[in-house]
């Protein structure tokens, strides 16, 4: 029940009078009420559409209030309606019997209009005010659970950037020491490859670092994003260009197939970079060696689509499940020593996601792997 919905009130008695009575004095405060004339009915109405209370009849043929009382809170759709009974019966242990099947307060015959409505409008109030109190419960729970996944994601961040810094960084200091140390004894040859050394773990603690910042970016909304037309089609040739001469150290043969000479999508020019540059980036360092790579462009269903096809292991379904996760560790590995951080893909889906496009895997584990990216064609 809404702060603006008019409360809806289920009233069951045999007596067709006292309902009469009843809504004339309910509807004065404009409740909506339903008059239901036995306990079966109002159980099919309350489980059919649950009403904010139930004023309920005790003295009724067939089944009683008490029974019908019992049988609503045992029922988790209906359990959390409140009953109040109405009755001319007055004993104490009768209204000891109708809070023992549940009920929350007791009404006698014949009503009293003030008693009546201060009594049903002071549980309407206890009711919106629990249901609020419940939804506010449920979202500290949500955002307690939010909390507890983003601590977990910090420490696993601190412990990929300990590992996956620290070994470089070792590196590159101990490479460092040995030319410092030994630099008169050392040959130009070997001094080029102590330098290529601390070049490559300088790219992957750059690789890891960007990614990290992308990541801090993308979830704190601070991408930069301008919107174009931009044609996707020189985006891809010149990633091509680049990826196949490291496609060729492996025996790798990264080829572009390209039907058309223009493929204009309304895309930020970057952010397409940089997604495709991850892709493509990604078949290669999974590619085994001696394979092939197919990069198609094509225009499907009025869309800019891109479809990246590696010969790789595939993946299995336990992958499919943890793909675009952030932090993901897959069963495949870069098949040259190439470093990954496990961001990647996330940084592509949700990139993806800024651009108003769509990106997937097709694969089966043991026949490689295609990525395909869908942007918006204009």
């Amino acid at each position: 029940m809404s702060n603006t919905e008019s409360p809806n009130i289920l009233v069951v008695d045999d007596t067709p009078a006292n309902l009469d009575v009843l809504k004339n004095i309910l509807k004065t405060k404009n409740y909506q009420v339903r008059p239901i004339p036995n306990g079966a009915l109002a159980l099919r109405a309350a489980q059919a559409e649950p009403p904010d209370l139930i004023l309920l009849d005790v003295m009724m043929p067939g089944m009683s209030g008490f029974e019908v009382c019992t049988k609503l809170k045992a029922d988790e759709h209906t359990q959390h309606i409140p009953v109040i009974f109405i009755s001319a019966l007055q004993e104490t242990k009768d209204k000891v019997k109708a809070f023992n099947a549940g009920g929350i307060d007791f009404i006698t015959k014949p009503f009293q209009a003030e008693e009546v409505l201060a009594r049903v409008t002071t549980h309407l109030a206890l009711a919106r005010a629990q249901c609020e109190l419940q939804d506010s419960y449920q979202r500290l729970e949500a955002q307690n659970a939010e909390l507890i996944q983003l601590n977990q994601e910090k420490n696993e961040f601190l412990g990929i950037a300990a590992h996956d810094l620290k070994n470089p960084l070792s590196a590159i200091k101990g490479w460092a020491e040995e030319i410092e140390e030994d630099y008169d004894a050392m040959e130009r040859e070997e001094l080029i490859d102590s330098a290529k050394k601390i070049k490559l773990a300088s790219q992957k603690m750059h690789t890891l670092t960007t990614n990290l910042l992308d990541v801090n970016a993308i979830e704190s909304g601070k991408i930069d994003i301008c919107l174009d037309q931009v044609d996707v089609c020189p985006i891809i040739a010149n990633l091509s260009r680049h990826y196949s001469r490291l496609a060729k150290a492996k025996d790798i043969n990264l080829t572009f197939h390209c039907g058309e000479s223009a493929f204009p999508a309304y895309v930020d020019a970057n952010l397409t970079h940089q997604v495709l540059d991850n892709l493509i980036s990604n078949a290669v360092k999974y590619s085994p060696l001696g394979k092939r790579i197919d990069i198609r462009l094509l225009h499907k269903a009025g869309k800019v689509r891109c479809e990246v096809q590696d010969q790789g292991a595939g993946l299995s379904e336990v992958d499919k499940q943890k793909l675009f996760g952030k932090f993901s560790r897959l069963s495949a590995r870069p098949t040259a020593g190439e470093h990954s951080t496990g961001l990647g893909l996330f940084i592509v889906k949700k990139l993806t996601s800024v651009l108003h496009g769509e990106v997937w895997c097709e694969s089966e584990e043991g026949k490689g792997a295609c990525f395909i990216l869908e942007l918006p064609a204009t």
